[in-house]
């Protein structure tokens, strides 16, 4: 007797289930230089504070000038940023060894399909500066990945 299409269906949902395919993924990176005057908005005038929208964002510094990857997420249901924390590694252009940078979610930050990472302040101080090769990982606040990504350079053999 041969399988059915539903009981293949429903084998393929169930490994997907348990090995955990539905985990959180960073499906695109993107990076940049960006000014303070870029994340101004109007309401910021009327409340002195700095409207994020639904894009979570965490900084190196309060500075808001600097370099930004803006990662595309598909977040694993049920996660949380509060507590979480972030690693970029990146080899700049003006030095060849790499730099890491650690940068923590604020704790009322929502997961958004955008994620901004400023490497801000006088960590980034010139527009100048490029970044050659770099690896991001996010971890929750029990210091579990939640995902990784990696240029082509970074993985390339030195």
């Amino acid at each position: 007797m041969k399988p059915g299409i539903g009981s293949i269906s429903f084998l393929a949902l169930f490994l997907f289930a348990a090995f955990g395919y539905a985990d959180t993924r960073i499906t695109s990176v993107s990076e940049s230089y960006r000014t303070a005057t870029d994340f101004t908005r109007i309401t910021e005038y009327f409340t002195g504070k700095e409207y994020r929208g639904n894009q979570a964002m965490a900084r190196t510094r309060d500075d808001r000038a600097g370099l930004y990857f803006v990662l595309e997420v598909d977040w694993d249901e049920g996660v949380s940023l509060s507590g979480s924390k972030v690693l970029i590694q990146v080899v700049r252009s003006d030095q060849p060894q790499a730099e890491s940078y650690k940068l923590g979610f604020p704790s009322e930050g929502k997961p958004g399909k955008e994620v901004f990472l400023g490497i801000t302040g006088k960590d980034w101080a010139s527009q100048k500066i490029k970044p050659i090769a770099w690896r991001i990982e996010i971890r929750d606040a029990e210091g579990k990945l939640l995902a990784e990504r990696q240029s082509f350079l970074w993985g390339h053999p030195k």
